[in-house]
């Protein structure tokens, strides 16, 4: 049985009340839902440091344990995690661990009535929350935004500025809906609708479509993210009084309805005891309703950059944003060879499943792909000493880990990756290489908080390569990071850009480095006009993240991967902190 564990803020009371951070109300909330999930959960002792909430436990079977005595690998994350039963991995991310209770609670019981909470191909908040506006919004929006509530109840008064993301969530039950089987799914509903009409023709179903309506959070059909959004409502209404409401949340209540309507809800939401309610004069209470884009939240960030958006590829612009970098008269030598370059690396002495054909990978990709590793395992082999902890960030299959794993049998190797496909095909890897120093973790970066030496990432998307150099600099290691996606760069609830104060100082507006990011990505091939100045962005982008890593004690290394045909994506960036070693 997979492990969970959660943080509390008090011991339980004898009627079992107990004071809790609110991803663990939501954690408990859901497993009331599911009715005997299949996991047994631990609930952990700690300080608060945030807002408390009161639940309920009594109806819930759990054990109590001192922090002090956590599992070793219960501390790689952020709670709440599940270890699961393997005893090498950690699951983390609210989303993530709460999709892994529905999975685990369905696979053990086939006709369990939680089975299509996970949607459509099982894709319910499956997506990080650095990349998905949706998943963000349920699993570090509202969470903020009931945090908030909370903590400035008492400044309230009869004039209420409804929660920004509040408004956003009725805004996005008022668009069309846009799920992977919308048309079959209205096919259906119109049959059920005519069935008894001999004058009905499903051709009408594309003008038909309206009839079906946004009833729940992702569509017709209740998913996690109604079970992970309820309790954030619930307690948001009870505070700022639904009963005022109806003319500025009609959707929401109307959903917030719905869903409690739901066999098990209210009893999920039982469990929470003692909201605060505003104290409103009903003659005098005023609501302020903040302007929001007309967007679904499943959409692209409305405050995101758009690629498709011409004024800001347009070729002027670009040379205008080279400009302004290159003005700053920042970019350092290039490295003429790799950092590590010089190691001895021999193909020949990896077991088959080491190598990239024992990962899958297509034969025309597997001798680049053996390139790529190549290189980033010798900047590792160079600086790796035994005892070290090296996390192989977005790790996917596990390509780069599993490879210095093998060649590092004195070091622990993490693989951190947030997609469930791509860790079992890694599990299954390392299960037949019998490597007993690699452990497991699917997770988003910015929720690992375990030891690290080393950080790698080969191709780490946009932000990611950034979030990976963050926490690396956060723990003073060294990071190997060969970036990828410069296009993907944008601001979210972890980032900033520029990176380095010497940009941010500058001229450079983020819209001039988002510019650059997008021209980064034209490096298709050398016939191409683009390709040396996306090089050239590339670069821009790749020495503003060297000269924050300099600015706070690193000396910095940036070469090009060799051969430099390997891929087009080909920077290597190496930082070592100040007294390394």
């Amino acid at each position: 049985m997979d492990d969970l564990f959660v943080e509390i803020f008090s011991k339980p009371t004898d009627g079992g009340d107990v004071s809790v951070s609110l991803e663990t109300l939501i954690t408990a909330c859901t497993l009331k839902y599911c009715q005997n999930p299949h996991v047994s959960l631990s609930l952990v002792l700690k300080t608060a440091v945030e807002p408390s909430f009161t639940i309920n436990l009594s109806s819930l079977d759990y054990e109590l344990i001192d922090e002090s005595n956590l599992p070793s690998m219960a501390n790689m994350c952020q709670l709440p995690l599940v270890l699961i039963e393997d005893g090498c991995t950690v699951v983390a991310g609210l989303c993530g661990i709460l999709r892994q209770v529905i999975k685990k609670t369905t696979l053990l019981s086939p006709n369990h009535f939680c089975h299509d909470l996970l949607g459509f191909r099982h894709g319910c908040l499956m997506a990080c929350s650095e990349s998905s506006m949706w998943t963000r919004f349920c699993e570090v929006d509202m969470i903020g935004t009931v945090k908030d509530l909370i903590l400035n109840i008492e400044k309230l008064n009869n004039v209420v500025f409804l929660p920004e993301d509040i408004v956003r969530f009725e805004t996005h039950l008022a668009q069309p809906l846009r799920v992977h089987n919308i048309q079959k799914k209205t096919q259906d509903h119109f049959k059920s609708l005519h069935k008894k009409s001999s004058n009905s023709n499903l051709n009408d179903c594309q003008e038909n479509i309206s009839v079906l309506e946004h009833t729940f959070a992702e569509g017709p059909l209740m998913t996690l993210a109604d079970i992970v959004l309820l309790p954030c409502f619930y307690i948001v209404l009870e505070t700022i009084r639904s009963v005022y409401l109806q003319q500025y949340l009609p959707l929401t209540l109307k959903w917030f309805q719905l869903v409690m309507a739901v066999e098990h809800t209210k009893d999920a939401v039982g469990i929470i005891k003692g909201v605060k309610n505003m104290i409103l004069d009903k003659l005098y209470v005023k609501y302020i309703v903040p302007d929001v884009p007309k967007q679904s939240l499943y959409k692209s960030d409305p405050r995101r950059y758009k690629p498709r958006n011409r004024i800001f590829t347009r070729q002027e612009d670009v040379e205008n944003s080279l400009k302004m970098a290159l003005e700053l008269g920042i970019f350092p030598d290039w490295q003429t060879r790799p950092f590590g370059w010089e190691q001895e690396f021999d193909w020949s002495s990896l077991p088959n499943e080491a190598h990239p054909e024992g990962g899958n990978l297509p034969l025309l990709r597997q001798e680049r792909k053996g390139q790529q590793l190549e290189n980033l395992t010798k900047a590792v082999l160079k600086v790796a000493r035994p005892g070290h902890t090296i996390v192989d960030f977005c790790s996917g299959s596990g390509h780069l880990g599993i490879i210095i794993a093998h060649l590092l049998p004195r070091c622990q190797v993490v693989l951190l990756e947030n997609k469930e496909e791509s860790l079992t095909r890694a599990r299954q890897r390392v299960s037949k290489l019998h490597l007993p120093n690699v452990t497991f973790c699917q997770s988003n970066l910015d929720y690992y908080c375990g030891n690290i030496s080393i950080g790698v990432s080969l191709h780490a998307c946009g932000v990611a390569t950034d979030l990976v150099i963050q926490r690396c600099i956060q723990q003073r290691a060294v990071f190997v990071c060969c970036p990828c996606c410069y296009g993907s760069v944008q601001q979210n609830h972890v980032l900033t850009y520029p990176r380095s104060k010497t940009f941010r100082d500058s001229a450079i507006t983020l819209r001039d480095y988002l510019v650059l990011g997008h021209s980064a990505d034209q490096t298709h091939d050398d016939k191409n006009a683009k390709t040396e100045q996306g090089k050239l962005c590339m670069a821009v982008i790749d020495v503003d993240r060297c000269m924050q890593a300099q600015e706070l004690g690193y000396w910095v290394s940036l070469a090009k991967l060799v051969p430099e045909s390997c891929t087009p994506k080909n920077n290597l960036l190496v930082g070592i902190p100040a007294g390394w070693g």
